[in-house]
């Protein structure tokens, strides 16, 4: 019931409330958290097992928390088609736990193997997570678990359809001009094709039979400044279900290539020592 002392009150509150600047639009919002996304459900149960593994292996401060992530370099697009791709960045703030490979059963492997130093590491570590952020937005939603391999900058491992495989993302300094050709020949056993893309950028797909009877692999393959860029998915005891195609989608991504760029331009790896020729 209104009464003569409510009335200036009413009036002051709708005062106030006309001063207030308008409710922001969260659709936007929205659409870009959603589009950030499948993975951190995906990832919940691989954070919690291997979370501690990751600080405490490498040293680094990559899980989520209340710090500051690393920043990433800011780059120009490599082609124009940069200004027109989502407004959503793969960090290196979301946590991709590195896997610990046995080769051997029951050893465990060395280390620091190549002796780098904790700067080095940590950089070819935010490197992973960059590329690792990357493989999971743009890959199909069955590819799942996608962990950097700890000392192999270049190497992850996935799962696809509960199927693990093995993904290799490699950018190493070469003296090669040009990609070799595709065969001239048809090969029931090797498909591939020649794209181009990032303006006169030519890329190599390849599906191939491997030397595992019944299995096959993917990879896609291009030169880019000084380096050689490949993109594979090589069976684990049973064949690729991701095709070159899928793994194109991540190479001729802008938010790829300016990783390929920061690479290009300070290396994660080595280049590859000459064949051995009569070996």
């Amino acid at each position: 019931m209104d009464t003569d002392e409510t009335f200036p009150l009413r009036d002051a509150l709708d005062r106030a409330a006309e001063e207030l600047p308008p409710l922001p639009d969260l659709v936007p919002l929205a659409v870009r958290e959603g589009r950030r996304r499948r993975a951190r459900a995906r990832f919940a149960t691989a954070t919690a097992a291997f979370g501690v593994v990751t600080a405490g292996a490498l040293g680094l401060t990559l899980l989520p928390g209340n710090g500051p992530a690393p920043a990433m370099p800011a780059a120009p697009p490599s082609s124009p088609a940069a200004s027109a791709s989502p407004e959503v960045s793969a960090r290196p703030d979301a946590s991709y736990p590195p896997v610990v490979v046995e080769e051997t059963p029951g050893v465990p492997p060395p280390d620091n193997p190549d002796g780098l130093s904790a700067a080095e590491r940590e950089r070819r570590a935010v490197h992973q997570q960059r590329v690792a952020a990357l493989l999971d937005e743009l890959l199909p939603a069955y590819v799942t678990e996608i962990r950097p391999v700890k000392d192999k900058v270049s190497a992850y491992r996935i799962t696809a359809d509960g199927t693990p495989l093995h993904l290799t993302v490699a950018v190493r300094p070469t003296d090669e001009k040009a990609l070799d050709p595709c065969p001239d020949r048809p090969d029931p056993r090797i498909v591939c094709e020649t794209v181009v893309f990032d303006g006169d950028r030519e890329a190599q797909l390849r599906s191939m039979a491997t030397e595992r009877p019944g299995t096959s692999a993917a990879y896609v393959r291009f030169l880019y400044g000084g380096s050689r860029v490949r993109i594979s998915v090589e069976p684990d005891g049973a064949s690729s279900r991701v095709t070159p195609r899928q793994l194109f989608a991540v190479a001729e991504d802008p938010r790829f290539l300016d990783v390929v760029r920061d690479a290009d331009a300070r290396p994660v790896e080595e280049k590859e020592a000459p064949p051995v020729v009569g070996g």
